[in-house]
Parts: C-alpha cells; sequence; structure tokens
C-alpha cells in the first residue's frame, strides 16, 4: 500500500478506534478511573475523535484533489504550503469544535488567552514570520507556481538569478538553476525585489542577438543577411516561427554598427541562454559565409574600397555551389554563364515567382530569404519551405519550360542570381551534350524530391522524360 493510502486507512483505523473507545467504554472509564479524571478522559477522546475525522478528510483531499486531480489530470503541481495550510486549518477547526461540544471552550477564548505568548513570539521570531507570510501572499496572489521560470533581481547577489520554480514551503523558494544547481531564496526576497517571470503569459517571448559588424559594411546588406539566417534559424526546433524574427540597428560608434537581431523562444520548451547560444552560431555562420566584416579595433592606412558590391567573381562562386550547374559545367562554360546571367534585388514581401504561371529562368538565393508556397484545396497557402542563400528555385522551368510548382514570396530584402533560357541556350550552342548531362542531374534531384522508389529503372525514366522535355523546349 503506497503512502497517501496508507495515510488514509491509518486515519480511518484511529477514527473507528477512537469513537469505539468514546461511546463503548466510557461509562466503565469514568467507574474506573477517579473523579474528575474520568471525564476528563471522555472529553479528551471525544476531542480526539473530531480531530481524527479532520486529519482523515485531509488525507483524501491530499489523495483525490492534490495528486490525483491536480498533479496526475491536470499535470500542476501544488505547493507544500497550500497542502501544509489546509492541514492545519482543518485540524485547528477540528479540535475547535470538539473542545466546544465536549469541554465548552471557545476557540476565540483561546485566542485571547494566547494573545501575550503570541507577542512574545512574533517578536523572537520576526524574520521567520516575515518570510511565512510572504509565501502565503506569493500562494495567494499568483505571482509565480511551480514550474515556472523566473528572474530574481536583488541586491542580495552578485548577479540576477534565472531558474525554474521547484518548490515553494512556509519559508523558501526553491529554484533549480540553468547549471542543474538549487537555490533557496528566502520568500522576502522574493516579495520585495523585481521577480521576471518568463512563464507568464505562457507562450513564446522574445530574446536578442546583438551582432557588431564593420562600419564600412554596408548596413542594409548585412540587416538582409541576418535577418534571413534567422528566419532560416526559428524554422527549426527548439525555436519558435510564431513570430517572425527581425534586425535592428541598436547604435553605432568610429568603427562598428551593433544589430540586434530579435526572434522568440518559449522558455518551457528550451532554455533562453541556449536558445540565445543557437541563434548566435547561426548568425555567426552566415557572417562566415557572407564575408560580413567584424569591427577592427586598430588604424588601418588605405584607401576607400569598393568590394563589398557584387560582381563576376561573386557570381561564379554562387553558381560553383549549385548542384545542376557547378557539377556538370567546366570553369570555361561557368564565366560563360556568368556572362549571360544578372543579379537581381527584391524588396521584401515581393513576389517574383507565381504557381502555374510560365517561367524560363532559374534564380539563385545570394542573400536573403524567401518564403515557397503552394496552393492546398480550400485555397488557402501552406508554407513548403524557406529558402537562404545558396538555395535555387525554378529549375525545371529553366530546363523544361514547365509551369511554376511553387509561389515564391522573399521574406527579406532578396538579392539573387537570375540564369535565363537565353544564357543556357549560349552554352549548348557549342556544347549539345550538357543536355543530357542536365538531364541525369535533374532527375536525380527530382527522384529525391518526388520520394519516387530508388531503382535504377524509376531513376532513367525520370531521366529520359526530363531530356525529351528539355529537347522540345531548347529546339534539340
Amino acid at each position: 500500500m503506497n503512502g497517501p493510502r496508507f495515510g488514509i486507512f491509518s486515519s480511518l483505523i484511529a477514527l473507528v478506534f477512537l469513537a469505539f473507545l468514546r461511546f463503548t467504554w466510557a461509562n466503565t472509564i469514568i467507574a474506573e478511573v477517579p473523579a474528575p479524571y474520568g471525564m476528563r478522559i471522555v472529553s479528551a477522546l471525544g476531542v480526539l475523535i473530531v480531530i481524527a475525522f479532520a486529519v482523515l478528510i485531509d488525507r483524501l483531499i491530499r489523495v483525490f484533489y492534490w495528486n490525483g486531480y491536480l498533479r496526475r489530470k491536470r499535470k500542476t503541481e501544488t505547493p507544500a504550503l497550500i497542502e501544509d495550510i489546509l492541514t492545519i486549518a482543518l485540524v485547528v477547526l477540528g479540535a475547535s469544535i470538539g473542545l466546544f461540544f465536549e469541554a465548552g471552550v471557545s476557540f476565540t477564548g483561546l485566542l485571547t488567552a494566547s494573545g501575550a505568548t503570541a507577542i512574545v513570539l512574533g517578536i523572537a521570531l520576526q524574520a521567520v514570520i516575515n518570510d511565512v507570510f510572504s509565501g502565503l501572499s506569493l500562494n495567494f496572489d499568483g505571482s509565480y507556481a511551480i514550474g515556472d521560470w523566473l528572474t530574481v533581481y536583488s541586491g542580495e547577489f552578485k548577479d540576477p538569478v534565472y531558474g525554474q520554480v521547484q518548490g515553494i514551503t512556509w519559508r523558501s523558494t526553491f529554484l533549480i538553476l540553468a547549471d542543474g544547481q538549487r537555490v533557496i531564496i528566502p520568500n522576502h526576497v522574493m516579495t520585495s525585489n523585481p521577480v521576471m517571470n518568463h512563464s507568464r503569459p505562457a507562450g513564446p517571448k522574445r530574446l536578442y542577438v546583438e551582432m557588431p559588424i564593420d562600419s564600412r559594411f554596408p548596413s542594409e546588406r548585412a540587416m538582409s543577411i541576418l535577418l534571413a539566417e534567422a528566419y532560416r534559424a526559428v524554422r527549426e526546433p527548439p525555436l519558435s516561427k510564431v513570430m517572425d524574427p527581425d534586425v535592428l540597428i541598436d547604435r553605432f560608434d568610429a568603427v562598428a554598427s551593433y544589430l540586434r537581431v530579435r526572434f522568440y523562444s518559449d522558455p518551457d520548451v528550451v532554455n533562453p541562454t541556449v536558445a540565445r547560444s543557437l541563434m548566435a552560431v547561426a548568425l555567426h555562420r552566415a557572417a562566415m559565409r557572407h564575408s560580413v566584416p567584424s569591427p577592427v579595433q586598430q588604424l588601418e592606412f588605405m584607401p576607400p574600397t569598393e568590394g563589398f558590391e557584387f560582381g563576376a567573381k561573386e557570381a561564379r562562386n554562387a553558381l560553383v555551389h549549385v548542384q545542376i550547374l557547378g557539377g556538370v559545367l567546366d570553369g570555361q562554360q561557368l564565366d560563360t554563364l556568368v556572362s549571360g546571367c544578372k543579379v537581381r534585388t527584391f524588396p521584401e514581401h515581393t513576389t517574383f515567382i507565381r504557381q502555374g504561371e510560365a517561367g524560363t529562368s532559374m534564380f539563385v538565393i545570394l542573400e536573403g530569404a524567401a518564403r515557397v508556397s503552394v496552393h492546398v484545396i480550400d485555397g488557402q497557402s501552406r508554407e513548403v519551405a524557406v529558402l537562404t542563400a545558396g538555395d535555387i528555385v525554378g529549375e525545371m522551368s529553366l530546363m523544361t519550360g514547365a509551369p511554376r510548382t511553387a509561389t515564391v514570396t522573399s521574406l527579406t530584402s532578396l538579392r539573387v542570381l537570375e540564369v535565363t533560357k537565353a544564357s543556357i541556350e549560349a552554352l549548348l550552342s557549342g556544347n549539345p551534350g550538357l543536355l543530357e548531362r542536365f538531364s541525369h542531374v535533374l532527375a536525380a534531384r527530382q527522384s529525391g524530391l518526388s520520394e519516387i522508389a530508388a531503382t535504377s529503372q524509376a531513376k532513367q525514366s525520370v531521366e529520359r522524360d526530363i531530356l525529351a522535355r528539355m529537347r522540345d523546349f531548347f529546339s534539340w
């Protein structure tokens, strides 16, 4: 028998035993025990019966309400302080009722008689009483509960304390810190200092990561690069995409611009410190990939540079990393293709590809982020992907003239490299064998996207179909 149910059983046995003594053996006790002690024993048994009944009620509430309903069904932890208060209240009520009916003693009279003692104890236990009443106020006003994540600001701490509430007792609140250590904070500290509750209201909360960049680098480009990476990062758990991230310029100084990337994360899902670290790693990776310079804390004598704009070299490097191009074309062919491509810029929230429309070009994302969505049966659109630097879109329309299969909209200011049908035709005019190589790469990519059975016959069938469509499109 487990602990709580054993408590019910033992309380019931005690109640039955006391009732048996009080109502069956009362006359025997009065006859055998000299007066007035016999009557006092019988009266005491009556008081104990009421107290035992109060304890039984408390045990039932603990098993079926605190543990059974709140903890197991509602998944809500009740502070031990509240449970103890109810226990004491029931026992005191039972004792006062028993004394009133058995001895005619008023509970009010007991309080009056103990007033002087209470004053003395109050002076001696002032700090303890302060903590107790602080704990009572915390529980009744619902400032925080077990499971909430708090930051406690106090001059008694070197730094603010951040942790999850593990328990609330008569005197203290227990916090589990991010490193697993437990801090015991007196309740009066919690009521006399600012406390930030990260769990209320429930849901994701906004965090930020600050990124310093060289003041000579164009701020709008840096903002677009970092925002695109933030869009990519929040699409992956444990971060939250409930609200879009954004980037603000926080401040400038002589050598740096300080950008603040803001995003959302639920503290009940991931520790905010971990969430900031995940975002910081992603942003640093994006800054390295795009060669966004960090501020230099030294004097440097050099002529003004214009090297931060896209040119043929950057366009060629982008094409090298495109699977359907870099793995097919040699260096000279890439140079030929670059000469026929152009860099385009789209403002944020610009739709540059629409599902169902004809298309004869492909876009390589250079900077920024774009949302890919498809129309579903009910007429609504559903997001299927977020594209960032290095991703491509529209390759099947470029190579086969097929209608666009999705709608693509810029989430940020977007910089893309457009590869057109004319630029591909310039390559094919001197290298007709490229069609077969393109079809092979496209078939492999299409098979992966469509999850076609990984058999050689299926892949060959897809490749033949794509090759036929490409020859018809390019009139070869």
